[in-house]
């Protein structure tokens, strides 16, 4: 029998998530070598997420570089 694929739950009006750009240098230390720092929260119910740039990349505090904050705070970057 064919395996079929789960149902996803499509958000009518889905909530925006919320980016603020903080300064790496007063957040981490005045050596630091944090290019960006983030915080993104994707729900309003939700607690938020510290993305980081580095020299090691783009990466979540707490997740890793699969987190999907990264994604939003990569987007969120100027170019």
């Amino acid at each position: 029998m064919p395996r079929t694929a789960a149902a996803v739950q499509i958000d009518l009006f889905p909530e925006r998530p919320t980016v603020e750009r903080l300064d790496p240098r007063a957040n981490v230390g005045p050596r630091t070598g944090v290019e960006a720092l983030v915080r993104v929260r994707l729900r309003a119910t939700e607690s938020p997420h510290l993305v980081f740039h580095d020299r090691h990349g783009w990466y979540c505090e707490a997740h890793g570089p699969t987190c999907p904050a990264v994604a939003v705070a990569r987007a969120e970057e100027p170019a």
